[in-house]
């Protein structure tokens, strides 16, 4: 949530009112643009099909990859053990505490949207990526997600990981096509994902 207000606070500052109008505009949450022509065009929508495609199958497929070179070349940077969510998952103890727990739920709910949605794409696609083009140039999408990265050094294991997607899944379409919900909709896949696996504990399905 404080990413939220923070984006808010420094809109204000910036423009003096936060109006949808200005919101949209500043941050980059209007429909996508051609990077041609620079109009609208209604069927670059369809972009998001193979984006979200290929993000699902880097964060399934290879970003546990690319952590586990990371790791090999920082070994200190590894996770702790039994911190990682699966292994708790997987356990007959911790499906049982969730059975039921729609509080739980709820939090995943309210902790997905202001994560993905609402706290860091509009920090690292909608506030900073607009506006890093004055400073790094065409280049500008590659520094947002070493930003993005480096942002997540409180989970050291997958810096290098963040900063792939965060710079080719989601900087470099919002910057192609100037719409920050490219990368709000890639992003949030995870997060939908693991609300519905939350979800389904919650109910016993697991």
């Amino acid at each position: 949530m404080w990413q939220f207000i923070l984006v808010m606070l420094l809109l204000y500052q910036e423009t003096g009112d936060l109006r949808w109008r200005t919101i949209r505009h500043r941050l980059w949450l209007n429909p996508p643009h051609d990077p041609r022509t620079g109009e609208f065009r209604r069927r670059l929508w369809w972009w998001l099909l193979p984006i979200v495609v290929l993000t699902a199958i880097y964060q399934l497929q290879i970003q546990g990859m690319v952590g586990k070179v990371w790791v090999s070349i920082f070994p200190f940077l590894a996770e702790p053990p039994n911190l990682d969510l699966g292994s708790v998952l997987n356990t007959p103890e911790g499906k049982a505490q969730l059975v039921g727990n729609w509080g739980l739920l709820l939090l995943m709910v309210v902790s997905a949207l202001f994560n993905t949605v609402l706290g860091e794409e509009l920090v690292f696609r909608g506030l900073l990526l607009p506006r890093m083009a004055g400073v790094c140039g065409r280049w500008d999408w590659v520094m947002n997600g070493v930003l993005f990265g480096a942002y997540h050094l409180h989970q050291p294991w997958g810096m290098l990981g963040s900063v792939v997607d965060g710079a080719l899944l989601f900087a470099l379409p919002t910057r192609r096509f100037q719409s920050a919900w490219f990368g709000i909709v890639a992003h949030s896949g995870q997060s939908i994902y693991f609300t519905f696996l939350i979800f389904g504990l919650v109910l016993g399905l697991g």
